[in-house]
């Protein structure tokens, strides 16, 4: 994706750069001997770029709502109030919310989830109330619904660390242990940013296909 995204950039600018030329050129009654000639410039430019800009931000909108989080390491999907697991009194285990039994990755956190406060430093999660159920019910297991070596999701939790993880009896859900830095939310920010970017390239490209079209079909009189 990183390679798509160098080269749409690159192609973006370069492209746009001569055109931005040529429309100088133009403004100033320079370039009427080449009317058609840089209207077929703007033409095809305004195409490629399209179709190379449109690429990227079909593959990375995809990646940023399907593909599971990195940053270091994977994050486990959260519900509203940050948990993962919830207590099942029929099994007498914490099972995983987001478990899907063909899906391995339902249970981590995707690009999209990550701008979320659960991902990112909360104050109270630090210096908050010990007595209440989040502060009480921290479950600090990486491996907790995501066995990370050996690429699986068990439906269940099945171990609970002591001194850090509650029994069943006095805990409904287990949450995650507080995340100390706002660094996810910089690539949640970062991500958007480029997607929203794309779209107003798009926009751009659309209008310098159809300026071109107009150029190279005009009869030397000008638009």
């Amino acid at each position: 994706m990183y390679g798509l995204e160098y080269s749409a950039l690159i192609i973006d600018v370069v492209l746009g750069f001569i055109c931005a030329i040529l429309g100088l050129l133009h403004y100033f009654d320079l370039a009427k001997p080449f009317e058609k000639i840089s209207g077929l410039i703007g033409l095809v430019s305004g195409i490629v770029e399209f179709v190379l800009t449109l690429v990227y931000l079909c593959y990375s909108s995809y990646i940023f709502t399907n593909d599971p989080a990195y940053n270091s390491r994977h994050y486990l999907k959260l519900n509203g109030d940050g948990a993962f697991a919830e207590w099942n009194e029929g099994e007498g285990k914490y099972k995983c919310l987001f478990y899907k039994e063909k899906n391995k990755y339902s249970v981590l956190a995707k690009y999209s989830d990550i701008g979320k406060k659960h991902y990112n430093y909360i104050k109270d999660r630090f210096y908050g109330d010990l007595t209440s159920e989040i502060d009480r019910c921290t479950y600090s297991d990486t491996d907790a619904c995501f066995v990370n070596g050996y690429n699986t999701n068990p439906q269940y939790v099945t171990s609970v660390t002591a001194g850090h993880s509650p029994s069943g009896d006095n805990c409904k859900h287990l949450y995650w242990r507080p995340i100390s830095s706002v660094s996810n939310k910089y690539i949640f920010d970062m991500w958007i940013t480029t997607i929203i970017f794309s779209c107003l390239i798009i926009v751009c490209d659309i209008g310098l296909a159809i300026f071109g079209f107009l150029l190279f079909k005009s009869d030397g009189s000008g638009l």
